[in-house]
């Protein structure tokens, strides 16, 4: 039984929106990996700022 135009459009429109939710699904699942990672990068940046340290008599110059 061949389908109708209706049908046609109908599984078109299913395909089309349940590809768009997946890749959508893929997108946001890529950028919470890379915000957690940043996160751990940051919080290991603050945690390495801790602590007291000597204070540092050095110069810098600059030289071309």
């Amino acid at each position: 039984m061949p389908l109708g135009r209706d049908a046609k459009i109908g599984i078109g429109w299913a395909i089309v929106t349940v590809s768009g939710l997946f890749s959508f699904y893929l997108a946001k699942k890529s950028v919470d990996k890379r915000r957690y990672e940043n996160m751990k990068i940051r919080e290991r940046m603050r945690q390495s700022n801790v602590g007291e340290y000597e204070q540092s008599y050095r110069k810098f110059s600059t030289t071309s």
